[in-house]
């Protein structure tokens, strides 16, 4: 009874130092910095900067940082597009950083009800030199940024615009008042339906340069969240084209979207053999082999780098037999190798984003394509498992947008396109984007007959090349973002800019985003 008593004690110590983190980062979120959190590096709590991407090991480096030049300019970038009445309703950790889903004690206000009702929206005020941003509480009864807020006020409007995409679309729902249902989902380890509310729309628009000759060049396109109003208005309706593709958005956990085969549940494997990512996303010392592609990830995973029998010849080997004594050790042992196993498992399954390598954390925003055509995953094309691949949700809409400017771009070159002679016909053809994809398998979310399964149009070193255009044109683009008066994310190509040019604002497509129910 003594013991048990001693565990409880044990574990679960009272932590000063996170208590006083917590509380300090309650404070700088009543001041407006709605975009610092904290993580975990290890045993240890640090603030993060979402918006500069920075860590701030202590209080006073974090109080440093709010005030220099680094977050001085990235705010000053951010302001224009992230804050504003309706914000985006995601949490990713590398763009989107909406905390209303958080329900520590610690960091709600104790003047207010709920952090439920109430939302910041921070203004702009201007004091010496600097520029920082203050809050304002406003009622949330009006507000639908909320991913909880979204879910509520999306039934009866689910199925209001998708259902317009063509004549065989196969979303369904189950009534007026139901979620959205996409079939042949993996969830864990069973391939069922999955039920997903509709969150809203975001709108597609992009600046086109018109310069001499005939010239058109396309130097922006963003994407703004309108919400739940752009399903209303007749005039977005009229406006933008519906999307062909939506953006799903699940809270992120180790084994989402994959599944464990029964030799990978079994398979023994060294403390060693992973490398280590805590909630920061830092990798440790423990690292042996890098996971440089899928094809070197799934050779590990099949046990080709590590035997089954290797690493149950070491428990036999630490539970020597003779006695019920050494009998019970080696029971124990065992049992302690079989918990530290599936802890690396766990690990070793919390991978990075394929666009902008950073890792996917647990609890944070991540996304998925679905078809809106055929109903199904983008990924279900590429296999038969029910599996799909996971991106951060801005890392997603990033490279939803660049596939859309790439097909434009493509449409306004073949409209100018003049007889060039034989020269260019003998030119090596590039590698074209036809259509949104996912950027890791390629897959569309077609239907697919039999065992027969899409195969990829794009070499690997192509693909390379148009996520690293993505995160250098939304790099520009937030040095040189579009106003506007939504909230909004984008890319921005300085070289296709022309000199005594027209430009004008053209609306492209509205695509509608989803949230995976649970």
């Amino acid at each position: 009874m003594v013991g048990k008593e001693l565990v409880v004690q044990r574990n679960g110590p009272v932590d000063i130092r996170e208590i006083a983190a917590k509380a300090t980062l309650r404070e700088v979120r009543q001041n407006g910095h709605t975009y610092v959190e904290l993580r975990r590096v290890g045993k240890r709590v640090i603030f993060f900067c979402t918006i500069c991407l920075t860590e701030c090991f202590s209080d006073n480096v974090l109080f440093d940082h709010l005030k220099g030049n680094l977050h001085s300019r990235r705010y000053a970038e951010a302001k224009v597009t992230l804050f504003g009445p309706m914000p985006w309703p995601f949490n990713d950790g590398v763009l989107f950083f909406n905390n209303s889903r958080e329900k520590d004690p610690l960091l709600l206000d104790s003047s207010s009800q709920s952090t439920r009702e109430l939302a910041l929206v921070p203004q702009p005020e201007v004091s010496g030199n600097e520029i920082e941003v203050t809050s304002k509480l406003r009622d949330g009864s009006s507000s639908r940024n909320g991913v909880e807020g979204a879910r509520n006020c999306a039934k009866g409007h689910a199925s209001g615009r998708v259902a317009a995409v063509s004549e065989d679309h196969v979303l369904s729902n189950s009534g007026t008042d139901g979620p959205l249902v996409i079939p042949g989902v993996l969830i864990k380890d069973v391939v069922s339906d999955l039920p997903v509310h509709h969150l809203g729309y975001g709108n597609i628009s992009y600046r086109i340069c018109e310069g001499n000759k005939n010239c058109k060049k396309i130097s922006k396109i963003w994407c703004a969240w309108v919400g739940q109003e752009g399903s209303h208005g007749s005039q977005s309706c009229n406006t933008y084209e519906q999307s062909g593709f939506a953006i799903v958005n699940f809270s992120y956990t180790h084994d989402l979207g994959r599944k464990w085969s029964s030799d990978e549940q079994d398979l023994s494997i060294s403390a060693g053999s992973f490398f280590v990512i805590d909630d920061a996303g830092h990798r440790g010392k423990r690292m042996r082999k890098s996971f440089s592609d899928q094809e070197a990830s799934s050779e590990e995973s099949n046990g080709q780098s590590s035997s089954p029998q290797g690493s149950s010849q070491a428990i036999v080997t630490g539970s020597p037999t003779g006695t019920s004594h050494n009998l019970q050790v080696g029971l124990l042992s065992s049992k302690s190798v079989r918990k530290e196993l599936r802890k690396q498992k766990r690990i070793a399954a919390e991978k990075v984003c394929d666009i902008c390598g950073r890792p996917m954390l647990p609890g944070k925003d991540v996304a998925t394509l679905l078809n809106c055509n055929t109903g199904n995953l983008a990924c279900s094309s590429r296999n038969s498992s029910g599996a799909y691949h996971l991106f951060h949700t801005s890392c997603l809409l990033h490279w939803s947008i660049l596939c859309q400017y790439e097909m434009l771009s493509d449409q306004i070159a073949s409209k100018g396109k003049s007889n060039r002679g034989r020269k260019a016909k003998n030119a090596p053809k590039k590698s074209k984007i036809t259509s949104i994809f996912c950027p890791e398998c390629q897959g569309t979310g077609i239907h697919v007959k039999g065992d027969e399964l899409e195969k990829p149009s794009i070499s690997l070193s192509e693909m390379f090349r148009f996520k690293l255009k993505a995160i250098e044109a939304h790099k520009a683009w937030l040095k040189s973002p579009e106003v506007l008066e939504n909230c909004s994310t984008g890319l921005h190509f300085p070289s296709e800019h022309l000199e005594n040019s027209e430009e004008k604002v053209m609306p492209l497509k509205s695509i509608p985003f989803y949230a995976a129910d649970g």
